[in-house]
């Protein structure tokens, strides 16, 4: 009987110490760093707002030291800086781009992205590992890790 008694006070105790850890707050696997943004190597978006993007195009963000951001826009290479403060996210104004011509379409899919992040506000990942950058209108830029760096 006491060895029942004992398993049972263990298992109660286990289930409340665990549900406590599982309560405490601080960092959590959403939690956006610029440490697992550049650990990230590059991030491959596959939807701009909602709209997917256009097969066989490349849409890419790569976080680099020194708060540093770049990527292929579609046609074009571009560069910039960015701030992340907890979860909130800017671009720099002073964004660079090649300026190369392409089809329409991709033009027109490499101006949305480029807008939209300009109007980021927000970072975290999701369920999946995924990047969300979100506009205060909540559009939203996802992105999954291409080659993480080790």
């Amino acid at each position: 009987m006491e060895l029942k008694k004992f398993l049972a006070v263990s298992a109660v105790s286990s289930a409340i110490f665990l549900s406590a850890c599982a309560n405490t707050p601080g960092a959590t696997d959403n939690d956006v760093t610029t440490e697992n943004l550049i650990r990230g190597g590059e991030w491959v978006v596959d939807d701009i707002s909602g709209k997917g993007i256009i097969d066989s195009s490349r849409v890419s963000i790569v976080f680099m030291e020194g708060n540093k951001v770049g990527g292929s826009s579609s046609c074009n290479r571009y560069s910039g800086e960015y701030q992340l403060n907890g979860s909130e996210f800017t671009v720099g104004e002073n964004m660079a781009s090649t300026r190369m011509a392409c089809a329409p379409a991709l033009m027109n899919q490499e101006e949305s992205f480029l807008k939209l992040l300009m109007h980021v506000n927000q970072a975290r990942f999701g369920d999946h590992g995924e990047l969300l950058l979100s506009t205060p209108e909540g559009e939203t830029i996802r992105a999954f890790q291409s080659s993480p760096k080790p």
